[in-house]
């Protein structure tokens, strides 16, 4: 979220300077991910859901051989109506925003982020990931970096082959 449309909107409308927006905004999407770490899910008003999914581990058979995929979690984004988010209080923790301020950060982010949905543009949250256009549908795909931080628990797994019973 941090293009310059973004970061100048920002800007103006909390009287911030460029430096002070960025802090804020790297301030916000590192508390998202600490939360969403800690708690499973990370809803944000105006945007929607970020959700830890657990995915068992599962079997593939090809002719004679099994392969046996270790389990693992995967970040999803479920665009629905949030009543309950701490987008707020994050913002209170980690940065110095007035209350004010920092309702309206949340309400031109929310903003900024139904536009570029209804668009279609390609809405990066560096550290988080990134919302984009893959095959014609509008997806979210999570930053490498963090995929790897919550599946570390499954790090010494690997896939294994077995031959499969006859």
């Amino acid at each position: 979220m941090k293009s310059e449309a973004s970061v100048t909107r920002l800007g103006e409308k909390l009287s911030l300077d460029r430096e002070s927006v960025l802090q804020s905004l790297d301030a916000f999407v590192a508390g998202l991910v600490e939360e969403l770490l800690e708690k499973g899910e990370m809803p944000v008003r105006g945007l929607g859901c970020f959700k830890l999914v657990y995915i068992p581990a599962r079997k593939a058979v090809h002719e004679s051989a099994t392969k046996v995929f270790p389990p693992r979690r995967k970040i999803v984004f479920f665009t629905r109506s949030v009543v309950e988010t701490s987008d707020q209080q994050i913002l209170e923790r980690r940065t110095t925003l007035s209350a004010g301020q920092r309702e309206q950060f949340c309400r031109i982010l929310a903003r900024y982020f139904r536009k570029s949905c209804s668009k279609m543009e390609e809405l990066s949250l560096e550290g988080l990931g990134a919302f984009t256009k893959v095959d014609g549908k509008y997806i979210f795909v999570p930053d490498k970096a963090l995929e790897e931080i919550v599946n570390n628990a499954y790090d010494h797994l690997t896939v294994f082959e077995t031959e499969s019973e006859p």
